[in-house]
């Protein structure tokens, strides 16, 4: 979920119960069974999908399926499936979304599906500026978040060199979808590009930084490529991830969306603070069983309720998968 700005922090969701910090904490079954029914009742049919397959051993085609709900004739992805975003055009983020979602389920990587996403991102390259723009011009015509607004776009996303480029080619590579070493090229640019913008002193945004990682986590990224990104991104993790448990109410990066899984180049450096922020995500948790964005767009009111909404499905899927990856779930049964 790479997105721009916190927006406010009106909508919290329904009120969660308080927040006990013992270490070591555990999703109990009675919790797990919440959240299970919190998605079925709730949430879009993909999101669910996703859960049915990754913890009930449903089928991967029908999160193919769900997601061709969202994919153009073009290739790309559209039509709100990054939930902040509400036009039907096809743009980078949402086509990052749902091949991250294709890669979570281990889709082959020569579906038609993800072979036509990686044609439309192929053909969407800008030329000169080798990037992706993160969402469609089109996307001012339609429901969107403040963040998403086409003034000063560019800009707020340093020219789209790192986010959303780097998420792309990290899901690219997840899928196998590099037949001829387009990506390797792309990845070197990365690089280069966080090279540079390190050697200048530059700060790095958040969500450059969740992108990168997530790059460096990609399987059969070049390893001349690798100690490169993981050298430039060791300083801008330590900088960057927020450790003190308070904050993490706040808009800020936390420990595990750098370090999703225990095989994370960095879980091992951010240990304790992954460990706390387990306990967090646990305690998290809404009496209804799902996880509430705590950002709001401040306009928009009616369409911001349906995505309030949407985003507690995938919030909460992702807290189940980084639980489950952690195991850190007691599951019925």
């Amino acid at each position: 979920m790479l997105r721009g700005g916190a927006g406010s922090v009106k909508g919290h969701g329904p009120p969660q119960r308080a927040r006990l910090y013992c270490p070591m904490h555990r999703l109990s079954d009675d919790a797990f069974v919440r959240a299970h029914t919190f998605l079925a009742q709730q949430a879009r049919p993909l999101e669910l999908a996703v859960f049915e397959r990754t913890f009930l051993d449903g089928p991967t085609w029908r999160v193919i399926d769900e997601l061709q709900a969202f994919q153009n004739p073009d290739g790309g992805f559209g039509h709100g499936l990054e939930p902040d975003a509400l036009t039907p055009v096809s743009g980078a983020l949402a086509t990052s979304v749902a091949l991250r979602r294709l890669a979570e389920v281990e889709a082959p990587g020569d579906h038609p599906v993800i072979v036509a996403a990686a044609d439309y991102l192929r053909a969407t390259l800008v030329p000169h500026e080798r990037v992706w723009r993160i969402v469609p011009a089109e996307t001012e015509e339609a429901p969107h978040a403040p963040h998403w607004d086409a003034d000063g776009l560019a800009e707020r996303f340093n020219g789209f060199r790192i986010n959303p480029k780097a998420d792309v080619l990290a899901q690219l590579y997840s899928l196998r979808a590099d037949d001829d070493g387009w990506l390797d090229a792309l990845a070197e640019e990365v690089v280069r590009d966080l090279e540079g913008s390190a050697a200048a002193g530059e700060a790095f945004g958040m969500h450059d930084v969740i992108a990168a990682v997530a790059l460096l986590d990609a399987p059969d990224l070049p390893v001349a490529v690798r100690l490169r990104l993981h050298e430039v991104l060791v300083d801008a993790v330590d900088a960057s991830v927020e450790r003190e448990p308070s904050r993490w109410s706040e808009y800020t990066l936390r420990p595990l969306a750098v370090a999703p899984r225990p095989g994370s180049a960095f879980a091992g450096r951010l240990a304790e603070a992954v460990e706390a922020n387990l306990d967090y995500l646990i305690d998290e948790q809404s009496d209804d069983g799902g996880w509430w964005p705590t950002w709001d767009w401040g306009r928009d009111d009616e369409a911001w309720a349906r995505q309030r909404v949407a985003w507690a499905g995938v919030l909460t899927l992702d807290a189940l998968l980084r639980l489950r990856a952690y195991d850190r779930i007691d599951t019925p049964g």
